[in-house]
């Protein structure tokens, strides 16, 4: 689906300085496989977020999420599908926006976490990120 220029977001997405996600193909089997590595959320909201990967992902590809972010406890779990995915201008990185479905004590997680995001996004560039994740 292309963007048609229009904002459809249900609720406003926040950057949160120093939150990070890994990911993982939801289905029963999953339960023995690992999570990806931990990359960079790029903005979050408490029905979707955006983040970058090093590793393609599939657009409508269900997965589970593992949030961590600063002043929470604690890992916020999410299950999500995935509505978009865009290649960085040299293609050594994906921007990746998915759709979240939270439970109650996630729900509060994320609501605890926006309370205290002072930025609308995290802008970085693709060679900043791949430094950054390789400290993670």
């Amino acid at each position: 689906m292309t963007w048609d220029g229009k904002e459809r977001r249900g609720k406003k997405r926040y950057g949160v300085k120093g939150a990070v996600v890994q990911y993982k193909k939801a289905s029963p089997l999953s339960l023995f496989t690992a999570a990806s590595n931990k990359y960079l959320v790029l903005n979050l909201s408490e029905t979707g977020l955006e983040f970058m990967t090093k590793e393609p992902v599939t657009e409508g590809k269900r997965l589970n999420f593992y949030l961590e972010a600063p002043k929470v406890h604690g890992t916020i779990r999410a299950a999500g599908r995935v509505i978009w995915v865009k290649a960085t201008q040299n293609q050594e990185a994906y921007r990746v926006g998915a759709f979240l479905k939270l439970s109650g004590r996630s729900r509060s997680l994320v609501k605890a976490v926006l309370d205290n995001a002072v930025i609308d996004s995290v802008e970085i560039s693709t060679r900043v990120y791949l430094k950054e994740i390789e400290r993670l």
